[in-house]
């Protein structure tokens, strides 16, 4: 404790507490976020109507606006003063509103309109989880300075975040399948999810607190002083780098996954299995990433869980054949690269802050967390993009699967992601911002605030 006074006041352990409310508001995002990833392009394709090129068009044209507006939300963040803190109140009034947008993008349209209200509909519901999402991101830089509790936090926002995904995937079939009206049963399941991740997100703004700069009366930066922070950031390019390739890979795996078991398992019954499984080892491998991280650093694990990922994929395809006990060997351990890859991500971003803090003198969370969001939200529209393109460059037709499209799906979903899993090593290999270094720059800025007094 002594060490923690030393370095900041804001530099404290966090409490169980509010580790789990604050991942509450990741269990809520993959209540919402989960259900249109692993469901809508399945959902536009065989159930909408629209063919998989307008599908990947929609989700190219809509992530690339949302990309953009991470920007805007970044600096409206930054701007933001309230009796609530800087971040929290975003969850408390956008909450509503994305569960309502949520259950949207869903809703049947017949006619010649219901390319452009798909667009329309699934545009708007991500620029609100973009709302909702960024300052929840953020929230780990507000709540401790303290490395090792940031990532715990980064702990118990995924495995709460994977129940969520593991919630959806197990019980979304059994909500839909009663109905006869399978549009209709998409509605409703994605209702269900959509309301209780309203709830959460409220239980996650009212059991987390903003220490860092909470008592600091501080002007809000300047948008010079924003873009230097993110752009004069070497630690934090490099990590966006990284970043943009492994999303991708996350990006096209999910989207394929339906395809993958429907097709080349050739069981959807075993969809429930499937996911729970892979769900499991995601958890092992964001569990035990909290002791890799102590033992070697954020750095060389993530560099470890890319290794460990690639071995997966590449036995998954030259090895696994029609042996599902192979097969689903190969995907769990791309599902704890998964794990591994954004715990560290998601604690090394908020260790980037304080680096900017110290280099360029301005705390701006707002703007690296709206540039990071760009960057993720830019890397799933190429995914996205990707997925719905090579499955029309593979003859992907729903009504008549042929050898080259079951030859597409199982490329994309085990040599594309771990060639994107090498790419992003290269990346993450020249990120520069050690536990070390990172302690001395908390130590320094407080230092430095001390003198300012």
């Amino acid at each position: 404790m002594d060490t923690t006074k030393k370095l900041s006041a804001s530099y404290v352990v966090i409490g169980v507490k509010e580790k789990i409310g604050y991942g509450l508001g990741d269990l809520a995002s993959n209540l919402s976020f989960g259900f249109v990833s692993l469901f809508l392009l399945f959902f536009y394709t065989n159930i909408y109507g629209i063919s998989a090129v307008q599908a990947s068009l929609i989700f190219v044209i809509a992530r690339v606006i949302d990309a953009i507006f991470n920007i805007l939300i970044g600096f409206a963040i930054d701007k933001t003063h309230s009796r609530y803190g800087k971040l929290r109140p975003w969850l408390l009034y956008g909450s509503i509103p994305l569960g309502f947008l949520t259950v949207l993008c869903f809703v049947p349209f017949g006619g010649e309109a219901k390319f452009y209200f798909a667009l329309i509909s699934y545009t708007v519901y991500c620029l609100a989880y973009t709302a909702v999402n960024t300052p929840y991101s953020a929230l780990t830089n507000r709540l401790t300075q303290h490395e090792a509790s940031r990532s715990s936090l980064s702990v118990y926002r995924f495995v709460l975040a994977i129940v969520g995904y593991l919630i959806v995937s197990t019980s979304a079939d059994l909500l839909i399948s009663p109905f006869n009206d399978k549009q209709l049963g998409y509605v409703f399941a994605v209702s269900c999810f959509a309301m209780l991740a309203t709830f959460l997100f409220l239980a996650c703004f009212g059991m987390t607190r903003e220490r860092v700069g909470a008592q600091e009366d501080t002007p809000a930066p300047t948008l010079r002083e924003m873009l230097r922070a993110v752009m004069g950031n070497a630690p934090l390019i490099n990590l966006s780098l990284f970043t943009v390739f492994f999303y991708i890979a996350y990006t096209v795996w999910m989207a394929i996954a339906i395809y993958f078991i429907k097709y080349i398992i050739g069981d959807e019954g075993f969809t429930a299995s499937f996911f729970m499984i892979q769900s499991a080892a995601y958890i092992f491998g964001t569990v035990v990433s909290e002791k890799f991280i102590a033992v070697m650093g954020k750095k060389k694990m993530v560099l470890v869980a890319l290794l460990i990922g690639v071995l997966g994929v590449l036995m998954q395809y030259f090895v696994a054949g029609n042996n599902i006990w192979l097969i689903m060997s190969g995907v769990c351990l791309f599902s704890i690269t998964l794990g591994m890859g954004f715990v560290a991500m998601w604690s090394m971003i908020a260790d980037t802050v304080e680096y900017a803090e110290w280099h360029h003198g301005v705390r701006s969370e707002g703007a690296i967390y709206g540039f990071f969001n760009f960057i993720t939200k830019l890397a799933m529209a190429i995914g996205g993009g990707c997925a719905g393109w090579m499955l029309d460059y593979y003859h992907y037709d729903a009504g008549d699967i042929s050898a080259s499209a079951l030859g597409g799906i199982n490329i994309l979903m085990t040599l594309f992601p771990g060639a994107m899993f090498v790419i992003g090593a290269i990346f993450i290999a020249a990120y520069s911002l050690d536990e070390k270094t990172y302690r001395d720059i908390v130590q320094k800025i407080s230092l430095r605030k001390q003198r300012a007094l």
